[in-house]
């Protein structure tokens, strides 16, 4: 009758509306998870960046301590050398027989030359002692810089593992360069080229029309993207491949059960 059509056309234009609305929600999602996930790259970026000048940095002090430790290794064999002569030296003047001159006068050691010589010695002695704590303060501000290092290292692995959880399985880190090119490029030519990932799940609708919409991330090699459906649009997709391509058949489409809700 004409009461039935015109309800089922108000039906059918309210549910329009409800579908549009739906349709604009997830529009929305879906730009506000890619400008998350943009925002994320792009933080990723300026820690590696970041983490990658720090430990230039520091490469270059621990050379250039490296080098002055090496430096301050020869001065510490000249002072102990000179020290062990000086020793020696003072020694011999102490064990010296009296020396008797041409005219059969008894002469003694100068004693201005001896006090000069224990002036070095103690001076030797005292450089030695500060080369001494040059070289543990050294080895102490290497040992700082090295756990630094690690904890740089540390933080860079839980910000790739969030990064993981946010926006699914990331690539090898191409950036770092490999001594072995040949192994650089097995491990680049045999990385995974199609990653699938359910990162989210969200709820849609009110009361009894209420239904989950998953987000699944799917990159394949350098491009990636984000899509948003319920699980009966996968299916019907399932079923549509299956008797498209033969071959879809062989892989089982996993129940609702084994997916769940969150």
């Amino acid at each position: 009758s004409l009461d039935e059509l015109r309800q089922a056309i108000v039906a059918m234009m309210n549910r329009k509306d409800e579908l549009e609305e739906q349709n604009r929600s997830l529009r929305n999602l879906l730009d506000g998870e890619m400008e998350h996930s943009a925002a994320l790259r792009q933080e990723m970026d300026n820690w590696r960046r970041k983490v990658a000048e720090q430990e230039e940095r520091h490469a270059m002090k621990v050379q250039a301590l490296a080098r002055e430790n090496e430096v301050l290794k020869v001065q510490l064999k000249k002072y102990v050398g000179a020290v062990q002569m000086l020793r020696r030296e003072g020694q011999t003047v102490e064990v010296l027989p009296n020396i008797w001159s041409i005219d059969g006068e008894f002469t003694i050691p100068e004693q201005k030359q001896v006090e000069n010589n224990e002036e070095l010695a103690s001076s030797y002695e005292r450089k030695l002692i500060e080369v001494a704590e040059m070289h543990g303060e050294l080895i102490e501000f290497n040992e700082r810089l090295h756990r630094a290092l690690m904890a740089k290292e540390a933080l860079v692995s839980q910000m790739r593992q969030e990064l993981i959880d946010l926006r699914g399985p990331v690539p090898g880190d191409l950036s770092q360069t490999s001594e072995d090119q040949s192994l650089s490029d097995f491990e680049i030519s045999n990385r995974a080229l199609i990653n699938v990932w359910i990162p989210s799940v969200f709820l849609r609708g009110k009361a009894a029309n209420a239904f989950h919409v998953y987000q699944v991330y799917v990159r394949i090699k350098d491009d990636e993207w984000n899509v948003y459906r319920r699980y009966a649009e996968f299916r019907s997709l399932h079923h549509k491949l299956q008797n498209k391509y033969q071959q879809v058949r062989t892989f089982n489409f996993p129940p609702k059960k084994a997916i769940g809700n969150k």
